[in-house]
């Protein structure tokens, strides 16, 4: 019995989780990435829920009932952006608002990030990935398959580095543990990020559809509606960047016609300032 802390395998931990919202573990997951396709999806754009618990409202505002509660992981479609609040419909065709800063790209969901590492990453090293309850995603458990607890540090450090790449950016605890034990043989902790949950920018116009982090730049790609004036769009990415400071160092956004899928801003903030470029996806130079 378990009396300090308690712990399940990822697989009991994401049927607590998403039991009411998911059908299947994850497979495969990309990152967002230039060259992906970005067309408009015949019916809004998809996105997910990005925090443990969100509220879906009857209307665009705090003060408005609250239809239903979303948990970490649901996948919706965005129908609109009405300044900061996104118009959306769930799977099972519940429509309501949420704030934009609740919901984007799937790379930004825990629960489906820690999935698809379990089922990718993890078999890889004939290992068992187990979650702290009490302290979900900061601390976690290894086991290895022929129950010895005697690995080359390098191991458990390239397990630990994948999984604050792909799961938790922040300091992570790792413990290791003999099979039909739940006594910590071993522990070892690793450093992140000092921000373990990327923030997401309430977007007044747009809408997020991705998001890639590298060390402490972020880049934030964007689609905006056609007639959208070029001042709202620069006012937007300023307002977007300054969600990220330190240990931001710096901030690319990228703003695409939600129709055309046309460049119509890329925007830079660094050390050095802010730059921009209408009606292009890259620096000038580029």
């Amino acid at each position: 019995m378990i009396k300090q802390f308690a712990f399940f395998s990822l697989f009991l931990t994401f049927l607590y989780f998403l039991s009411a919202c998911m059908p299947s573990a994850v497979k495969k997951v990309e990152e967002p990435a230039e060259h992906r396709d970005i067309s408009r999806p015949a019916f809004g754009i998809e996105a997910y829920v990005v925090k443990e618990s969100v509220s879906l409202r009857q209307g665009p505002a705090f003060t408005s009932s609250i239809k239903a509660t979303l948990q970490d992981g649901e996948a919706l479609r965005i129908l609109e952006n009405r300044n900061g609040w996104y118009h959306v419909i769930t799977e099972s065709g519940l429509k309501g608002w949420v704030r934009s800063n609740l919901v984007g790209p799937r790379n930004l969901s825990k629960t489906l990030m820690a999935t698809a590492f379990n089922d990718s990453i993890m078999p890889r090293f004939s290992a068992q990935l187990f979650i702290d309850k009490n302290k979900p995603y900061r601390v976690i458990y290894l086991q290895f398959a022929d129950g010895k607890t005697s690995k080359p540090y390098s191991i458990i450090k390239r397990i630990a580095r994948a999984y604050q790449k792909k799961v938790y950016h922040g300091t992570v605890t790792v413990h290791l543990i003999k099979p039909n034990s739940r006594k910590p043989v071993k522990t070892y902790t690793f450093k992140g990020l000092e921000i373990s949950d990327i923030p997401l920018p309430v977007l007044p116009v747009g809408i997020l559809y991705g998001l890639k982090l590298n060390e402490s730049a972020v880049k934030l790609y964007i689609f905006a509606p056609e007639d959208i004036s070029r001042n709202k769009l620069l006012n937007m990415a300023r307002k977007a960047s300054a969600t990220y400071e330190y240990p931001f160092e710096k901030t690319e956004i990228i703003v695409r016609s939600l129709d055309s899928k046309k460049c119509r801003l890329y925007y830079v903030e660094d050390a050095y300032g802010e730059d921009y470029a209408f009606d292009r996806c890259g620096p000038p130079s580029s």
